[in-house]
């Protein structure tokens, strides 16, 4: 089982530029690939090694001096093969993302019979992997990351601190990160864990996430008892934040064109309302379990649900 952590960097202003030059440079090696396997795909797609297949046409070697893309070697001099590769896999990703829903509009498959074709994106959410040892490297206790960043004219090391971790990592493995470069830089890192075999316990808090009700909860015995039955709405939070969607929805209706930034306070009220009814419902969870002594908590699957 893979999750994700968000590892937040203190970085310096000039290494955040480093960081944005970076990622607008790998984004742009992703644009001009994403046209190669694009024309080439038919070929690629059969090919025994993918990769292998693209960098034939791109990458000069001893056995290859003269690929038929001579634009890579010329334009992005010097690009780390571990970042290339990942390109590749993302490209291949996206371009068969692509012609799987261009060729779904082909043969009709439409929300509306006026629908558009899809637009191809190759570089949407595109951030560059970074290879343990190749790219990132880590300090003993992970308080420190050493990233290799492009200043224009070379690939160098930097060094910077980590804000704050959680303990995942020390749970799993972890595997390649990316680096998310925004408003904030930080390190997107996955992190393999097992999970273990739950107990067998006498009681289990059963959580059933509702429309109408936020959250059910029953304590159900080993023998099939519900012991004990809970409903968690925190009706007073929800209508504060339902409050704050209808005014932006009245302010939305008395301009024809919404700009950029439109009610962003309203928008984040109402989002830290969520978190905090999200905080709150979990904590009276925890509690309600220990006071009925339920050893485990079940809940259905949250995949795709927001906060």
């Amino acid at each position: 089982m893979i999750r994700t952590d968000k590892w937040p960097l203190q970085a310096t202003a000039h290494q955040h530029h480093l960081m944005r030059m970076t990622l607008a440079e790998y984004r742009a090696y992703c644009r001009a690939l994403s046209i190669v396997v694009l024309n080439n795909w038919p070929a690629l797609s059969k090919a025994p090694s993918f990769a292998a297949a693209v960098e034939r046409l791109i990458h000069p070697t001893a056995k290859n001096p003269k690929p038929r893309h001579s634009y890579f070697a010329r334009r992005f001099y010097k690009f780390p093969s571990y970042l290339r590769r990942a390109a590749i896999e993302f490209v291949k990703g996206q371009v068969s993302s692509y012609l799987t829903r261009y060729d779904a509009w082909l043969d009709g498959d439409r929300r509306r019979p006026d629908a558009k074709p899809p637009i191809f994106t190759p570089v949407s959410g595109c951030y560059p992997a970074m290879y343990r040892g190749q790219q990132i490297k880590f300090n003993d206790d992970f308080s420190q990351v050493s990233l290799k960043l492009w200043n224009g004219r070379e690939w160098l090391w930097h060094d910077m601190p980590i804000k704050s971790v959680r303990h995942r990592h020390l749970l799993g493995t972890i595997k390649s990160p990316s680096l998310v470069v925004a408003r904030r830089c930080y390190l997107s890192v996955p992190v393999e864990v097992k999970p273990e075999r739950l107990p067998m316990a006498d009681r289990v808090c059963a959580v059933d996430i509702g429309i109408n009700a936020l959250a059910t909860a029953s304590i159900v015995s080993s023998g099939g008892t519900v012991v004990a039955r809970r409903f968690f709405h925190p009706a007073a939070d929800i209508d504060r934040r339902n409050k704050r969607g209808l005014l932006i929805r009245r302010k939305a209706r008395k301009t024809a064109k919404l700009s950029k930034g439109f009610c962003a306070g309203l928008h984040r009220k109402a989002r830290h309302i969520n978190e905090q009814i999200a905080q709150l419902t979990s904590k009276h969870l925890v509690q309600y379990a220990l006071a009925h002594g339920a050893d485990v908590i079940v809940l259905e699957n949250l995949k795709g649900w927001r906060t």
